[in-house]
């Protein structure tokens, strides 16, 4: 007997629960991916702007970041679309290819700064 005293309730709730947080890390990770665009685009601008960078070395960076972040956003794509039992295997991908934009994002900006 679930602790409602009704398995099927229980079992809906829960169900519930868990699209809730599916549908909560999806969101988060969608804004990541959005947050990374707009941090190469400032990358970008600050790089023009400061002219401390010329364009040849900003643009192999600029060209790697965009790519890191198709990744991402791919396995975004899959999580979304992926079934209950693997959803656990693709987010863990998905949190692979977020930290390493991350990284990639960060090695851009401290490159640009000590420029």
């Amino acid at each position: 007997m679930g602790i409602f005293g009704d398995d099927k309730r229980q079992d809906e709730q829960i169900a519930a629960l868990e699209d809730h947080v599916r549908r909560l890390t999806e969101t988060v990770q969608t804004t990541q991916a959005d947050l990374a665009e707009g941090r190469i685009a400032i990358l970008e601008l600050q790089a023009r702007v400061d002219e401390k960078v010329s364009a040849s070395d900003v643009d192999p960076t600029i060209v790697k970041l965009n790519q890191d972040l198709a990744t991402a956003r791919k396995e975004l794509e899959k999580v979304s679309a992926s079934a209950s039992e693997s959803w656990a295997t693709l987010q863990k991908g998905v949190r692979g290819a977020f930290d390493t934009l991350r990284k990639s994002v960060h090695q851009a900006s401290e490159q640009i700064k000590k420029s």
